[in-house]
């Protein structure tokens, strides 16, 4: 999956949580990093160490989890915090997982504004 722009998923383990998004990019590692410059202070708890992150980051390949198709993980130190990312590369546009959702959401009684990006609840 790399080369064009494509979906990725992130989940970020750091600071005692876990964090779930998701950005596009040419690779994972740029994704990563687009994702992380575009957080907001008020976006997370660890928004604050974002810096860190990025800097601890560097120019650190993303590497392939070995048995896994398009996913990679990257860990390290961020200041004196341990951080987790594994990426998944997502198929975004799909029309079975668009369904799969939509059903999950109904389900749920969720609506899709609700969980639409940019909604904040």
């Amino acid at each position: 999956m790399r080369g064009k722009r494509k979906r990725y998923t992130f989940v970020l383990e750091f600071l005692g949580g876990t964090y779930v998004r998701q950005a596009c990019g040419e690779s994972p590692e740029l994704a990563l990093r687009a994702w992380l410059r575009l957080t907001r202070e008020d976006d997370f708890e660890w928004a604050s160490h974002r810096e860190a992150l990025l800097s601890a980051l560097g120019d650190e390949p993303a590497v392939p989890v070995e048995g896994c198709q398009n996913v990679w993980c990257i860990s390290g130190l961020a200041g004196d915090h341990l951080f987790l990312v594994h990426i998944i590369g997502t198929e975004s546009g799909s029309e079975e997982g668009r369904r799969v959702a939509e059903a999950q959401m109904e389900r749920t009684g969720a609506g899709p504004r609700r969980w639409g990006l940019g909604d904040r609840w």
